[in-house]
């Protein structure tokens, strides 16, 4: 028989498989000197005892690693002069159960019974002991009682506190005239409050014999022969005052010689626990002091070193990710916490073989950028909440990354903080809009920049746009819950867009009469290109523009704010037509064509332009306004008169147009940068017709304000209901009314799909 023949195509790589959440079997972290010192305290047979060690740290940073780590040192002393027995108390696995304090004496007694120096009669007393304990009642009071629909007035069936309950109740029978039955009910109150203080004295005094009686033994059995060491672990997962209940159990072996408590505790768990428990208190009692009193040793977890977090991506994932690079992207972008190291690990994983396997993504996601973008949405949530909605924002905030190198990237204040920093801020405050709050986040810089700029399927570049951001960001966002963001909501309003600053001087503004027969034959008639004549000079002050149009994301917190419902934001006109029209959002806000967070709002007639700008500047303390039409104009040709933002003649591919667009609009910042006017304003022409503030006035054919452009002869003015202009052509028009030079006008309530708006403002003096 012949032998099967061989196959040359390589094996696919084999993927990671997800990893557990389990504490390390592995000293990954170099805890061991740690574990070693502390085994070596609790094994001494000068240690004095009892002894309780708190080993703090906060959530997933490995404090359950570190106490089996001891625990394992420990079982090595036991044929040793001095044996150590250890118990594990898993305070999170009992939490549901009423008596938290039974359960841990339980576990202790369990490992009191493993010394081989107890008799039987010791043995026949820790019976007895516990047994008692088992036997003290459980509060009466606790839980609730059911009350069936209609017991009260105007309520359903509803479990409430039993004394509340009964006396909620005996108040109905009163007012209902029912003396016999409010009597009963009170007598039955007495009753549970005698009852309950019973079963408490008899608590007390079970506890109290069980103290005494446990110190005896371990006296005469345990502490000349050995250690108990009992270890707590998960507290940090129980509820607040269950971990307090913990601790107040563990009050009872303080004096017991023989013991050793190790603890794993999160500070703020505790504090939160004690302000709960004895909120009642009239002194307040302090969670760190509460410690101190129970805690001989604290010891709290030391900080991982950035090579140990190297070494930890390299161990746990043996080397198996779909790229090497990948490697360098967690250990620059991950916080120090094993925990949150293997929950993005194995978010990475699941995402990962869910791309491989889908036809539509499998070439298209590449690991390294789909590592980078898991960890933003874990560890920068806001950032994400950001992209969602305006994905170029990731490109633009990686190269500001890489241009601004190591310097300090904090800036002096936030832009969207109204203040003394208003007048302060500089061009790169101002370019920055909602980036400002990331530029001093080292481990968000040292993420985007780790790997080269020259890194193929690595980076987040103009090379692979605003669209390929977006398959990125909606996988993740399709699979993975996203966190809580980082900041409150109050903290993220309001929003401020990117701006692009136009120097002051002269440009040409207009279209030359020589150039009037070749533009005509572009399909459009004389008379609507003479309304762009004579071209003529124009000087502007500096000022400021948006570098994209408004986004859905960014008007709906105008809608958010109740921005249609306050009037102080509206031109008069405006108000007047939004009240007889019912407008309470765009008119295509709910079609989900044109509804994407990314693209730009349409649908808004000229007065909803004016009332969110007017609602920005409100909400900033900065002067937000629609550009004036010579403003417009500058930022899109430049200062050469220029016909499109680029050079040179007409290129569909540069802008979304009806040669060669979807047939709706896309997201802002598709077609940057190669779509940018000189000063790097994106999405000028194409995409949708921008509402200027200056009025047109007059007949389509003859505006009553034409040309040379004037400011001052009252086409700025924000009243009234003469037409206004619109510019730079849309997703519908072509070549010849994508221009920088086109004028077109429309009625200020007009609300069209192909329309919408940028914002412009002055500069700080």
């Amino acid at each position: 028989m012949p032998a099967p023949a061989q196959s040359n195509t390589p094996d696919p790589p084999r993927l990671l498989s997800i990893l557990s959440d389990q504490p390390a079997a592995e000293d990954r972290l170099n805890f061991d000197p740690y574990a070693k010192t502390l085994a070596e305290i609790i094994a001494d047979p000068g240690t004095h005892t009892p002894l309780t060690i708190g080993i703090f740290g906060g959530w997933g940073q490995g404090k359950t690693s570190l106490m089996r780590m001891i625990e394992r040192r420990l079982a090595t002393t036991v044929q040793t002069e001095l044996p150590v027995q250890s118990v594990w108390f898993n305070a999170w696995l009992y939490s549901q159960q009423p008596a938290l304090w039974r359960a841990l004496i339980s576990r202790v007694l369990k490992g009191v019974r493993l010394f081989e120096t107890l008799d039987d009669a010791a043995k026949a007393e820790l019976d007895r002991l516990e047994h008692r304990l088992y036997g003290v009642g459980e509060s009466l009071l606790s839980g609730h009682l059911t009350l069936p629909a209609g017991a009260l007035p105007h309520l359903d069936s509803v479990a409430l506190p039993p004394l509340l309950g009964l006396e909620l109740l005996r108040r109905q029978a009163d007012r209902a005239g029912k003396d016999d039955i409010s009597r009963k009910l009170k007598t039955v109150v007495a009753d549970l409050e005698a009852g309950e203080a019973l079963t408490r004295r008899d608590q007390i005094a079970a506890l109290d014999d069980f103290r005494r009686e446990f110190e005896r033994i371990s006296e005469q059995h345990i502490a000349n022969h050995g250690r108990l060491a009992v270890f707590v672990d998960d507290l940090d997962r129980c509820l607040p005052d269950k971990a307090v209940e913990v601790l107040e159990a563990v009050k009872l072996f303080l004096d017991v010689p023989g013991c050793v408590f190790i603890l794993g505790v999160a500070r703020d768990v505790i504090e939160e626990g004690i302000r709960v428990r004895y909120a009642d208190y009239r002194a307040q009692l302090d969670g760190a002091h509460y410690l101190e009193k129970i805690i001989q040793i604290p010891f709290s977890l030391p900080p991982i070193a950035h090579e140990a977090v190297a070494g930890y991506v390299r161990d746990v994932t043996g080397g198996s990710l779909p790229d090497p690079r990948c490697e360098t992207v967690f250990t620059a972008g991950l916080e120090p916490n094993p925990r949150r190291l293997k929950r993005t690990l194995n978010i990475f994983l699941l995402l990962w073989r869910l791309a491989q396997n889908r036809e539509d993504l499998a070439d298209a996601i590449k690991p390294v950028r789909l590592a980078k973008i898991i960890i933003i949405q874990q560890y920068h949530p806001r950032l994400f909440q950001l992209i969602v909605s305006a994905p170029y924002y990731l490109i633009d905030l990686e190269k500001r990354f890489r241009e601004q190198g190591q310097r300090d990237l904090r800036p002096a204040g936030r832009p969207d903080a109204p203040g003394p920093d208003a007048e302060a801020e500089t061009e790169a405050d101002i370019s920055a809009g909602p980036l400002a709050d990331f530029l001093g986040r080292s481990l968000l810089r040292e993420l985007l920049t780790c790997t080269a700029p020259a890194d193929p399927d690595a980076n987040f570049d103009d090379a692979l746009g605003p669209a390929g951001v977006r398959e990125y960001v909606y996988l993740t966002r399709s699979a993975v819950e996203e966190p809580a963001a980082d900041r409150p909501a109050e903290a993220i309003l309001p929003f401020e867009p990117q701006m692009v600053t136009i120097p002051a001087g002269p440009f040409l503004m207009g279209t030359p009469e020589s150039e009037l027969a070749e533009i005509e034959k572009l399909g459009i008639e004389r008379k609507h290109l003479e309304r762009e004549t004579p071209q003529h000079e124009v000087t502007l002050p500096a000022y400021a523009i948006q570098r994209y149009p408004v986004t859905n994301a960014e008007f709906g917190r105008f809608i958010d704010e109740q921005g249609y419902h306050t009037r102080d934001y509206w031109p008069e006109a405006g108000w007047s037509r939004k009240e007889s029209d019912g407008w309470t959002q765009p008119r295509f806000w709910a079609n989900r064509q044109w509804n994407d967070p990314a693209q730009p709002v349409v649908g808004v007639s000229w007065y909803e332009a004016v009332a969110y700008a007017n609602w920005l500047a409100a909400k900033t303390n900065r002067p937000y306004r629609l550009p004036a039409e010579a403003e417009w104009e500058k930022a899109a040709r430049g200062s050469d008169g220029r016909r499109y933002p680029w050079e040179g003649g007409w290129q569909p591919d540069r802008c979304n147009n009806k040669t060669s667009g979807p047939g709706r609009t896309t997201p802002v910042g598709q077609y940057s940068p190669a779509g940018d006017s000189p000063f790097g304003v994106g999405d000028m022409v194409g995409q949708v017709w921008e509402w200027c503030s200056s009025k047109y006035g007059g007949t389509e054919d003859r505006p009553q304000f034409g040309y040379p452009y004037r400011s001052d002869d009252g086409r700025e003015d924000l009243e009234g209901t003469d037409t206004r202009i619109l510019r730079g052509g849309s997703w519908y028009n072509a070549a010849v009314e994508c221009r920088c030079g086109y004028r077109d006008r429309s009625d200020p309530g007009n609300r069209v799909s192909d329309g919408g708006f940028r914002l412009a403002r002055r500069l700080s003096s």
